[in-house]
């Protein structure tokens, strides 16, 4: 059993968070264009554009998963793997597998490797002051046509999932500020944490480390 697991969102809450650390103790499976910026373990890419520049991108060492429907496009490339199927079914829009986002999706394959603990980073959920897009990436390739923030019902409902359905211990990392959803809070195996003290546990696993 896997110990840590840290899944990486692009919410801007995580501007000046160094995330190469993470690496170092845990698998990091992250999302979308977070590949531009850092080698990662995993890479989920629901659209099918993204997933044709992170195959053009990155190496043989990053597993990049996309949708079913996309999948067989990229059978030249033997990194790109189809998304595993969902543990539930459910009979609401939010349910179906078409409509499941790339942070819940990336918190699923997360769920794979059992870990004892899931770490999640910048999902902020929410859009910014005046509902503005809060996405790293913003305005750049990929991204030109998000223009206000993004309904967060889907997200918090896919996750919410996971986490009921899951005996792993998540731990949902953010400003000290931000308020975590009641339905995720409302699960005995999740937590919330600051940047300020995930950057204190890093530093102690490094320390062991050494």
């Amino acid at each position: 059993m896997m110990k840590f697991a840290s899944v990486i969102g692009n919410g801007e809450s995580r501007f000046g968070f160094d995330l190469t650390p993470l690496k170092k103790f845990s698998t990091v499976i992250g999302c979308n264009a977070l590949f531009r910026d850092y080698m990662l373990d995993y890479v989920v890419c629901c659209d099918r554009h993204m997933c044709q520049e992170a195959a053009n991108t990155c190496g043989k060492g990053t597993t990049i998963y996309t949708r079913d429907k996309w999948y067989k496009q990229f059978a030249m490339w033997p990194n790109v793997k189809c998304l595993p199927s969902l543990p539930y079914e459910g009979d609401q829009r939010k349910d179906e597998p078409f409509h499941w986002g790339t942070g819940p999706y990336a918190g699923l394959v997360a769920t794979m490797f059992k870990p004892k603990v899931i770490f999640i980073l910048g999902f902020d959920l929410y859009g910014t002051s005046n509902n503005g897009v809060n996405n790293v990436y913003k305005n750049t390739k990929g991204y030109e046509y998000i223009k206000r923030a993004v309904d967060p019902s889907y997200w918090i409902h896919q996750f919410d999932k996971l986490m009921e359905l899951s005996t792993t211990r998540w731990v949902v990392v953010n400003n000290k500020d931000w308020k975590m959803p009641k339905e995720w809070s409302q699960h005995k195996n999740v937590f919330q944490e600051s940047y300020e003290g995930m950057a204190k546990f890093i530093n102690k696993q490094l320390t062991k480390s050494k």
